[in-house]
């Protein structure tokens, strides 16, 4: 749980380390907190929240603050997160020669935006970190 993000999620009980910055005064393309959870083979999910600003759609938000996410070689997929199966955008960023495979999942919350992040999609423990974290991911009050 992370009180100031207003955010819990599950997370292994052992070998991870969360470390967790907030931003209040980002911009509206800036994320306003960044949770990062390390486990023993380096950097394995990143929570990053973005107020919502006035886009209307999920795919006017991505397409105004994360076009990178759209490249050619990048699959978009539909996809539900959060145990309240949200609607939410599933990107796999290919290998290339200076990052391991990735997933980006993209979903609004009252009044905010959430990516969550697998940076090692070839790693088992880092794809089943973020498949947790973005199945029970919960909004707090």
């Amino acid at each position: 749980m992370d009180a100031e993000a207003k955010v819990a999620f599950p997370v292994p009980l052992t070998q991870t380390l969360i470390e967790s910055r907030h931003f209040p005064e980002a911009l509206v393309t800036q994320s306003t907190d960044f949770l990062l959870l390390s486990g023993p083979e380096g950097f394995e999910v990143e929570i990053a929240i973005f107020r919502r600003g006035a886009a209307k759609t999920l795919t006017e938000w991505i397409d105004a603050t994360l076009p990178f996410l759209r490249a050619a070689q990048h699959t978009e997929l539909p996809w539900f997160a959060m145990r309240e199966r949200v609607v939410a955008q599933l990107f796999e960023l290919p290998r290339s020669g200076q990052q391991f495979s990735q997933r980006e999942a993209v979903f609004f919350v009252p009044g905010r935006v959430v990516r969550v992040s697998c940076r090692n999609a070839e790693e088992r423990r880092a794809v089943a970190v973020f498949e947790a974290v973005l199945a029970g991911l919960e909004v707090l009050p």
